[in-house]
């Protein structure tokens, strides 16, 4: 964590100007520097302001974020400039409440915020900007949409109104189109006939025609098939007076729309044209006996013929198809199962190892120059644990097997032991043996757990010494709080100090004058008295003699006191200005230390050229 290559520099400068020692980072400089440009270009343009302390910056820009994400985390995130110390320990304390319910990937802790590790917060904050950009990203098109809306409520461009100008004519003329061919029922269904195709479209006046035509077309085929085909002709004509019966029988139960009145043939010869009826009954009836071709329902037939053969070989295409899809889908959903399968066990093992680079991270991150050698102790130990673990599986499993060989041997020995005869004797000694093996073998595993207890004993007192033991950063960070302690209960003293020297002040000043007044109200009382004789003025000139001995008396008193304190005071000045000159001839033989360090390095460069 503390490297030895990070190159630091000391900047001293002189105490009386304002100006403090501090270590400066060259990597944590960087660090910070990146981090107030990821702020800048997320949107967060208070970082620009010079004014504002680097703690300021980067967790008022951590507040910003968390903020800007938009997630409901029931934490009050208060930032506030120019913090006292308390107030940055309970904000670090919210900011690191916040950032566990938003599931951030990075472990932080709230002495790494005030102690401005800015290593650390460097990829907690560029993974909060990041997800301020998602949600501005997702949110984006929520906005520019309502704010369309709310544009388009009050304001109109020159396109809606060219739009709006044409869309009453537009609606107007789809409106005409829709009015003018729209279908038109002619008749209507009796409520005692069942709806079929035919009948709707003799209520609606459509009838089919394509049959007929594709018949009138393929009508010039059929001198070529005759001979093949007559036997069919007399099934072609039932099923022509078949269909003829059909159309009259609907006709039969329709009712004209306007005047309610039964559908004759005058009404079905109204809806299909004399020569459509004229070719189908040429193109579907040929009398046999004048020895014309064959008819095109005939023909008819036989493409129905070829289609049932050819519906029947798809449909056995169609089964053979679908037991194959079965199969495949049985082998599909076995294999999607055992892909989940190895999917969790992957995302198990991706988790665990998730979790050892975070430990890792976390282990390397505690290792300083004063706990090297303990943590290389640590690292032997849990090797040692690991190597023992991986000894006592593999105990466990030849136990295991040896226990299965020798329980077969059992069962086959006891099986052979109704034989009797003269290999009792060698049973007993086998068992014995395996008997003696056993209770080895369960010493030894005794022995080797009570080994790993001791290890796992030792390992934990070793985290435990190591935990004890803070880091740099944490020394670092706990002088840094102690100091401002320091400084508050310093001031803190002083104010009470100063309360408690104004209260004695007053107070003195007080009894003061309350035994001014009192002397003043007892003149007051006893004057006209005194004055009565001459006894009496005599000894109100006595009463007043003492009275003023005592005044001059406490003058004095407080006079010398007065002179104790300036002495005390002039002694105090000049240990101070002692002090300051010490000071000064401290500041300037580190600044010569300095230049000499310099002009040594410099030699040392050129011996080196």
């Amino acid at each position: 964590m503390f490297g030895g290559d990070r190159r630091s520099q000391i900047i001293t400068a002189n105490a009386r100007e304002g100006e403090v020692q501090e270590r400066v980072d060259e990597e944590s400089v960087a660090k910070y520097n990146e981090i107030i440009e990821i702020l800048l270009a997320g949107g967060y343009f208070r970082a620009r302001i010079s004014g504002l302390s680097s703690f300021d910056k980067v967790v008022g820009g951590m507040a910003w974020s968390i903020t800007s994400s938009n997630v409901d985390l029931d934490v009050d995130v208060f930032f506030q400039e120019n913090a006292n110390i308390k107030q940055k320990i309970k904000l670090s304390e919210k900011l690191i409440e916040a950032l566990h319910k938003l599931k951030c990937p990075y472990p932080l802790q709230a002495q790494q915020i005030q102690g401005q590790d800015y290593i650390n917060l460097f990829p907690i904050i560029q993974w909060l900007v990041a997800k301020v950009l998602e949600t501005r990203a997702e949110t984006g098109d929520l906005s520019r949409i309502y704010s369309e809306s709310q544009f388009n409520k009050t304001y109109e461009t020159p396109q809606d109104r060219d739009f709006n100008a044409r869309k009453d004519l537009a609606v107007s003329f789809m409106e005409e189109v829709d009015d003018r061919y729209c279908p038109k029922r002619r008749f209507r269904r009796q409520k005692d006939v069942d709806s079929t195709p035919q009948s709707t479209l003799l209520e609606y006046g459509k009838l089919n025609r394509s049959a007929t035509k594709d018949k009138q077309e393929r009508k010039d085929d059929k001198a070529g098939i005759k001979s093949k085909l007559e036997s069919t002709m007399a099934k072609a004509d039932d099923d022509m007076e078949r269909e003829e019966r059909m159309i009259s029988e609907l006709s039969s139960h329709l009712d004209t729309v306007n005047d309610a009145a039964g559908v004759s043939g005058r009404n079905i010869g109204a809806l299909v044209s004399a020569d459509e009826i004229s070719s189908a009954e040429q193109a579907n009836y040929t009398p046999s006996g004048k020895g014309e071709g064959l008819s095109g329902e005939g023909q008819k037939m036989m493409a129905q013929k070829q289609h049932q053969h050819q519906v029947h070989a798809l449909e056995k295409q169609v089964a053979v198809q679908t037991a194959a899809l079965q199969k495949i889908k049985a082998t599909h959903d076995a294999l999607a199962q055992k892909v989940e399968e190895i999917q969790g066990e992957y995302n198990k093992r991706v988790a665990l190892n998730e979790r050892i680079i975070l430990e890792t991270q976390k282990l390397d991150a505690l290792e300083t120059p004063e706990n090297t050698k303990q943590l290389q102790l640590l690292r032997q130990l849990v090797g040692l644990n690991e190597s023992l673990r991986n000894q006592e599986a593999q105990f466990k499993a030849s136990c295991k097997k040896q226990m299965v060989e020798w329980k077969a041997l059992i069962e086959s020995l006891q099986k052979g032991a109704g034989l009797g005869g003269d290999n009792d004797e060698e049973e007993r000694e086998r068992r014995q043996l395996v008997a003696e093996t056993w209770d080895a073998d369960t010493e030894k595993t005794k022995r080797v757990r009570g080994l790993l207890a001791k290890k796992n004993r030792d390992i934990s007192q070793v985290e435990r010494k190591i935990d004890d033991v803070p880091s740099r950063t944490e020394l670092m960070q706990y002088q840094r709080q102690f100091v401002e302690l320091y400084e508050q209960v310093a001031s803190k003293l002083t104010e009470t100090r100063q309360y408690y020297l104004s209260y004695n002040t007053l107070e003195d000043t007080r009894s003061v004058l309350a035994r001014e007044v009192s002397i003043l109200n007892s003149i007051h009382d006893n004057y006209k008295t005194a004055m009565a004789s001459k006894a009496s003025r005599e000894k109100l000139i006595e009463s007043m003699d003492g009275i003023v001995k005592g005044v001059l008396a406490n003058l004095e008193k407080e006079e010398g006191k007065l002179g104790r304190e300036k002495k005390t005071a002039d002694e105090i000045s000049d240990r101070y200005m002692k002090l300051v000159e010490k000071e000064r001839s401290y500041y300037k033989a580190t600044r010569e230390f300095q230049e000499e360090c310099k002009k040594n390095e410099l030699l040392l460069e050129k011996m080196a050229e």
